[in-house]
């Protein structure tokens, strides 16, 4: 039972997560309301930012918190097969693109195409590149 430890820190990780998470999301939320005003364009973008800090807070917090040879993300049956660090900054990029080519006076649909492509290809590369 020597991974005791170590679920045990990676369940505190992931509750940790989760207030990060919807912190997050209320700040991005909140700024694009302020500066945007779009309601239904930024609950999106919102939404994207702070699912992606929530896979990305977990991943990093394993990395951090967690023993390399005790557990990892992908050890956890309900966790998924998929590379939660890259995910998260793709998805919190993506998300921040959004707000920020939107704020800055793209069109809606030149914006939606470019966060998409950056969550895309940063979930590619970064699946590559990121450690387990």
């Amino acid at each position: 039972m020597s991974n005791d430890p170590a679920v045990k820190t990676l369940h505190t990780v992931d509750d940790r997560s989760k207030v990060v998470a919807v912190l997050t999301t209320l700040v991005a939320f909140g700024a694009g309301i302020l500066t945007i005003g779009e309601i239904e364009f930024v609950s999106i973008a919102a939404a994207a930012f702070g699912i992606g800090v929530r896979f990305a807070s977990v991943w990093w917090g394993v990395r951090v918190f967690v023993d390399d040879d005790a557990v990892t993300i992908a050890d956890q049956p309900t966790a998924g097969s998929f590379h939660h660090g890259a995910i998260g900054v793709a998805l919190a990029a993506a998300g921040a693109v959004a707000l920020i080519g939107r704020y800055l006076g793209g069109e809606i649909v030149t914006v939606a195409v470019a966060a998409t492509g950056v969550g895309v290809v940063g979930f590619l590369g970064l699946s590559v590149l990121l450690p387990d």
